[in-house]
């Protein structure tokens, strides 16, 4: 299969140095807000890479579910692979890739377990069924076959019906990233991207062009 022949050109929108907000976060909302008012689908979709313990990168779609001053919150169970791996080691690399702007914006940083508190509150705002699926998931452990995680999800739906308190597992809840760095992409013509990188430098923000 010979891909060579798929290009495109870039010319959604420019990224100057003129226009960037001092915060790398107003900047993401900026961002982020512009991509919302063209109703993609999981906008909010956002790529994470973690490393397990041979050192070998591991990469999923998680949805982002806020954005803090100081990081954003994505949920997920702490006993599944991904949760595991952060907590051995809390380096994150998050990538948003919005390809209708033509944008990429690709964060370091590491993770923060929310306290029970905060998670406790978040599930309870959950759908129903999204209750019930973390609820009778062991994220990431094997299972005979579809039959076999149906049969268990029909299971927990029976024994805790609609409008009734669905239990948090103990092993859910939400990671905070708090970023070291963002670099923001904007595609251009000719592929000469615009590639502005956040830094912190003595407890301030600094920015960077690169070369594309």
């Amino acid at each position: 299969m010979d891909l060579h022949n798929i290009r495109e050109d870039y010319k959604f929108d420019s990224l100057l140095e003129a226009n960037l907000q001092k915060n790398p976060i107003d900047q993401f909302k900026d961002w982020f807000e512009s991509y919302q008012l063209l109703r993609v689908k999981d906008a909010n979709a956002m790529a994470i890479a973690t490393v397990d313990g041979n050192g070998i990168p591991q990469n999923r779609i998680v949805l982002l579910k806020e954005v803090r001053k100081d990081g954003l919150v994505f949920y997920t169970n702490y006993a599944s692979n991904k949760g595991q791996q952060l907590i051995e080691n809390p380096n994150i690399s998050s990538l948003f890739y919005w390809r209708e702007q033509e944008r990429q914006i690709r964060i370091t940083g590491t993770v923060s377990k929310l306290d029970e508190q905060e998670n406790e509150k978040y599930f309870k705002t959950r759908p129903w069924l999204s209750q019930i699926g973390a609820a009778a998931s062991d994220q990431s452990k094997p299972i005979e076959d579809r039959n076999a995680l149906e049969a268990k999800f029909n299971e927990f739906q029976q024994h805790y019906p609609e409008g009734s308190a669905v239990p948090k597992p103990e092993s859910w809840g939400g990671f905070l990233i708090s970023p070291e760095t963002f670099e923001f992409w904007q595609g251009r013509s000719g592929r000469l991207h615009d590639r502005i990188i956040y830094t912190i430098n003595d407890g301030e923000w600094v920015t960077k062009r690169l070369q594309p």
